[in-house]
């Protein structure tokens, strides 16, 4: 019976027609130990599907990582999408503790019960939505339907979703507005030419209500990802260029698909391209990209390129998951601190653990954290409740 249950769970999981109580039923039974071996039968004959070999049952976790990359090998047009089912079944054996490679294995430790104590929720849509006249509309509270009018574009709510609609040309000044997402919320607009914006948390996009003139030009701080409508002059003979600026740096690009990270606690600014062209321009210094390439801008304000990029990793963030492969602690907690609105502190060194793991951001912090115990870092959630701190995640060595 436990098994058929799991069984009916997981498929529905996969096909992505889980209700939100299915999901939650599941997830329970994952993290329950006596679980692991139906799970991993269940996640045997998922892979029997899709690979031509025999998986010895201690190896699935191993196999399955193998078929990730082998996946991941010169995808057409350089963009790596991977299968729903392969991401399903990783971020439940992410749930079960044990699908993470580690520069060194060490003994498992015990997370203590103050961390499901304090447990903190995951991040959820919502923004703040500022006008050039200094209004100032906070989404999470909005309602959906008509928010503001400026000129003669409307802008609307609908779900997670800003849309500013033009009914004409502006002759008028341009009136420039500004959409923040704080930590812990994310959101996604369409702006007035129709290009799509998804802001992740801690993130801003800077934008004229109306796009005029010769050129389309926007700002942005965090983490932004776009795909540019295509635009034309008046009398249809050229397109019109669209420029992004961040950090010193500008993205120019015509019609696209693209990434930029512009975190200022990140090490470089990474600007990931999957469909069209770019130029990326700082200070005298010019780099194009193709699908796939990455350009990062590092400290020494020096532009590279990297021509190996997995575009599912970078964005993990959109489709609703955390993607780590080979990724350091340390960054993998920074993107903790933004999506989950806490503070990290660490007792001592930061632990050098690289982690390779794929979880689904609608997961809670201590459900995220349950996955990391394999190593020995110590992990604890202040919920600043007891201190009349701020939320806090503190990080030791055991």
């Amino acid at each position: 019976m436990q098994q058929e249950r799991l069984q009916f769970l997981f498929d529905r999981y996969v096909s992505r027609e889980a209700s939100d109580a299915e999901e939650r039923e599941l997830m329970e039974m994952v993290v329950a130990p006596v679980n692991k071996g139906l799970l991993m039968n269940i996640l045997r004959t998922y892979m029997h599907k899709e690979l031509p070999l025999s998986i010895p049952p201690d190896t699935t976790e191993d196999a399955l990582l193998a078929f990730i990359r082998e996946e991941r090998k010169d995808p057409p047009g350089g963009v790596f999408r991977m299968r729903w089912w392969m991401i399903a079944a990783a971020s439940i054996i992410v749930l079960l503790g044990t699908f993470f490679l580690f520069q060194s294995r060490r003994p498992p430790v015990t997370i203590g019960h103050k961390l499901a104590a304090a447990d903190l929720p995951a991040g959820h849509t919502g923004a703040v939505l500022t006008l050039g006249n200094g209004k100032v509309i906070q989404l999470d509270d909005a309602g959906n339907g008509a928010l503001a009018a400026q000129g003669k574009v409307t802008i609307s709510k609908s779900a997670d979703v800003v849309s500013y609609q033009s009914s004409g040309r502006e002759s008028g000044p341009v009136v420039y507005n500004t959409l923040s997402t704080p930590r812990g919320r994310h959101m996604s607009i369409i702006l007035a030419d129709g290009t799509q914006v998804w802001l992740n948390a801690a993130s801003s996009i800077r934008f004229p209500s109306a796009f005029t003139g010769g050129i389309r030009h926007v700002e942005v701080t965090g983490e932004v990802y776009f795909e540019v409508a295509k635009a034309f002059t008046p009398d249809g003979q050229r397109r019109l260029p669209f420029t992004v600026a961040a950090r010193n740096m500008t993205v120019e690009v015509l019609g696209t698909h693209f990434n930029v990270n512009a975190y200022t606690d990140e090490p470089c600014v990474a600007t990931t391209l999957l469909e069209g062209a770019v130029k990326v321009k700082k200070e005298g210094q010019e780099v194009g990209l193709v699908p796939g390439q990455q350009s990062m801008l590092g400290q020494d304000g020096h532009l590279t390129v990297n021509t190996h990029v997995n575009t599912a990793e970078i964005m993990a963030w959109k489709e609703g998951y955390f993607h780590f492969e080979s990724t350091t602690l340390a960054s993998a907690l920074r993107q903790f601190s933004r999506w989950y609105d806490v503070d990290i502190v660490v007792e001592g060194t930061m632990p050098e653990d690289r982690i390779f793991a794929i979880i689904k951001r609608s997961n809670s912090l201590a459900t995220v954290l349950k996955a990391l115990q394999t190593t020995n870092t110590h992990f604890k959630i202040d919920g600043g409740l007891t201190t009349g701190t701020g939320k806090k995640l503190i990080i030791s060595m055991q």
